[in-house]
C-alpha cells in the first residue's frame, strides 16, 4: 500500500486495522483492491467484508488524523456552492434560479401535462423533506457543504444550521446568513432534543463510527424526529459489473458500502423507527463508472473526461434523457445510490 498527498512538510499517514464497524467481528474476507480512480490520488487499498454481517469496508485504513490528507484540494463538495451528485445542485425548473420556468413561456403551457410531466421525469428523490407541520422547527444538515441545502430548507421554513468540516465552504454558508460549526460531528456538539430534522447527504459513508454517529444523531432529535440521508448502494448492479471503476467506490474517503439491509439493521440497533429505504432515480454512478472505465483505457480519448465534466454539472436535457433508465433500475431495486428516511424512537419528555 502506497500513501496518498504525501509530502517533506506532512507526518507519515497512520494507519489502523479496525474490526467490522458495523457488527464488531474481527473475521473478514477480501472483496476488492482498488484505487480512487476520480480523485487519482495515490494509493491501492483493500476492501473487505465481514463474515458474519457482511458488511464491506476499508481496511487498513488511515486514522481520523490523517484521513483529510486523501481528499483532494478541488473536492466538489468543498468547492464553492458544492454539490452533492450533480442533479440535486440543478434549480428545480432547470435554470437560473431567477428566470421563469421554460414550461410557463407560450405556448408550451398549453400542452396538457406537460409540467406534470416534466417534473415526474426529474424527480430523483435524492433530496428530500418532511412535511413542516409548524413554523420555527429546526433542521440541522451534516456536511452542508456551502450552505445550498441549508438555503433550500430556509425557503421551505426551517431554521436551519449546519456543521462542516471543511473551512472554506463553512466559511461561505456562514456568508449566508447560517449558523455552521467548523469541524467534526463529535458527541457533546449540541444538547439533548436540539432538532427536528437532521440531514446528511452522502455523509455516512466517509465517517469512522457510523454506529456512534447514528447514537449521537438519535440524541439530539426531538422525539419523533426524522433522521433523512442519503448514501451509496453496494447492492445494486454496478458495483459487481464495474468492479474498481465504480464511480463510489473512491477509497479510502469512502470507508464504508451500505446495503438496504445492514441500514435497516444498523437504524433499528440504534433507536429509529419508520426506517423507508428509497433507490433513487440517477445513473450518474453508471455514467461515472462508464467515464473512469473510458478514461483509463483510453487516455488519448476526451469521451471519458467529458462524461465525467456532465456528472458535475449535468444539462436537463441530458438529465431528461436519461430518466427512461434511471426509474425502470430504481423500481427494480438496483438504484446505485439510497435516500433513507427514519424517525426517532424514543419517548416524549
Amino acid at each position: 500500500m502506497t500513501e496518498g498527498n504525501e509530502s517533506d512538510q506532512l507526518p507519515p499517514v497512520e494507519w489502523e486495522t479496525p474490526d467490522c464497524p458495523l457488527c464488531g467481528s474481527g473475521r473478514w474476507k477480501l472483496r476488492l483492491r482498488a484505487g480512487d480512480l476520480l480523485h487519482q490520488t495515490r494509493g491501492c487499498f483493500q476492501l473487505v467484508e465481514c463474515r458474519d454481517c457482511r458488511h464491506v469496508y476499508v481496511s487498513p485504513r488511515p486514522t481520523r488524523e490523517s484521513i483529510g490528507r486523501f481528499y483532494p484540494q478541488d473536492y466538489a463538495p468543498h468547492t464553492p456552492r458544492g454539490c452533492r451528485g450533480g442533479a440535486a445542485s440543478t434549480p428545480p425548473d432547470g435554470g437560473a434560479a431567477s428566470s421563469p420556468a421554460w414550461y410557463l413561456s407560450r405556448p408550451i403551457r398549453l400542452v396538457p401535462g406537460l409540467r406534470r410531466l416534466y417534473h415526474w421525469l426529474r424527480e430523483s428523490h435524492g433530496e428530500m423533506m418532511p412535511p413542516l407541520d409548524a413554523p420555527g422547527r429546526r433542521a440541522l444538515e451534516l456536511g452542508c457543504a456551502g450552505g445550498r441545502f441549508l438555503e433550500l430548507l430556509r425557503e421551505a421554513g426551517w431554521q436551519a444550521e449546519g456543521v462542516e468540516p471543511a473551512s472554506a465552504p463553512a466559511a461561505e454558508a456562514r456568508q449566508h446568513g447560517f449558523r455552521v460549526h467548523h469541524g467534526a460531528f463529535e458527541p457533546g456538539l449540541f444538547a439533548n432534543n436540539s432538532f427536528d430534522a437532521v440531514f446528511a447527504w452522502m455523509v455516512l459513508e466517509h465517517l469512522h463510527d457510523p454506529l456512534g454517529t447514528l447514537d449521537e444523531i438519535q440524541r439530539i432529535l426531538k422525539p419523533d424526529g426524522w433522521f433523512i440521508f442519503s448514501v451509496p448502494n453496494w447492492a445494486c448492479w454496478e458495483p459487481a459489473v464495474f468492479e474498481r471503476y465504480w464511480y463510489c467506490l473512491q477509497p479510502p474517503i469512502h470507508l464504508h458500502q451500505f446495503t438496504p439491509r445492514g441500514l435497516r439493521r444498523i437504524l433499528a440497533q440504534t433507536g429509529y423507527r419508520d426506517v423507508r429505504v428509497i433507490h433513487q432515480h440517477n445513473v450518474f454512478n453508471l455514467l461515472g463508472s462508464l467515464g473512469l472505465w473510458l478514461r483509463t483505457a483510453f487516455p488519448q480519448r476526451r469521451l471519458g473526461p467529458r462524461l465525467l465534466e456532465f456528472l458535475v454539472n449535468p444539462s436537463v436535457g441530458g438529465q431528461l434523457a436519461l430518466a427512461p433508465l434511471a426509474k425502470p433500475l430504481a423500481w427494480l431495486h438496483q438504484g446505485g445510490r439510497l435516500t433513507v428516511t427514519a424517525r426517532v424512537e424514543k419517548a416524549k419528555a
